[in-house]
């Protein structure tokens, strides 16, 4: 007579299955997580460029007033601050925790990124994001300067991320020059 074996897994096989599962899980998860983070950062960093290259832009026109006399060159609103637009942390609670371009139930004002500085700058954000911004600009001449600001709260807590690019004037060649590369401060917080 014989013996036939069920085909099947034993307990101890199964546990050992479920084992493996829960240590790729354990390691995946919060890889995948950080992954998404760091996806949702480029967003910030392609804005800054395009802020940066707008104020070059700006800065190497010629602007003279209606009798021909030429303006000093300056980045767009010298000596005030601009933004944060579309406000301070306005994304969290909104769907997929993203600011709408526009006003969705008057959240966000819908001429947010109407403002002059922000048009002269030719900056406006035309799909759902993540992060709000800001533009210092100070001097004129060879004294102007700005500063880039983009911050996100991407986890919804109370702890922001921050990223910046700046920019100035090189006096002796009187070309714009940046730094070279984006200051971040808790870039996946």
């Amino acid at each position: 007579m014989h013996r036939t074996r069920s085909q099947g897994f034993t307990l101890i096989e199964m546990m050992i299955v479920v084992a493996i599962l829960g240590i790729l899980a354990s390691i995946a998860i919060p890889a995948f997580v950080k992954y998404i983070r760091r996806a949702k950062t480029t967003e910030a960093v392609m804005n800054l460029r395009k802020l940066f290259d707008s104020s070059v832009t700006y800065y190497e026109r010629e602007i003279a007033d209606r009798n021909g006399r030429p303006h000093p060159h300056q980045f767009p609103g010298a000596n005030q601050a601009l933004g944060p637009a579309p406000g301070n942390n306005p994304c969290c609670g909104l769907p997929g925790d993203k600011c709408p371009p526009a006003s969705v139930g008057g959240v966000i004002p819908a001429n947010v990124w109407q403002a002059p500085h922000w048009q002269a700058l030719n900056f406006s954000i035309d799909d759902p994001h993540y992060y709000w911004y800001q533009y210092v600009s100070t001097g004129v001449g060879t004294q102007a300067r700005f500063t880039a600001r983009s911050m996100g709260n991407l986890n919804c807590n109370l702890t922001y991320s921050t990223f910046e690019r700046v920019g100035g004037v090189n006096p002796a060649s009187g070309g714009v020059v940046g730094g070279s590369g984006i200051f971040s401060v808790r870039p996946l917080e």
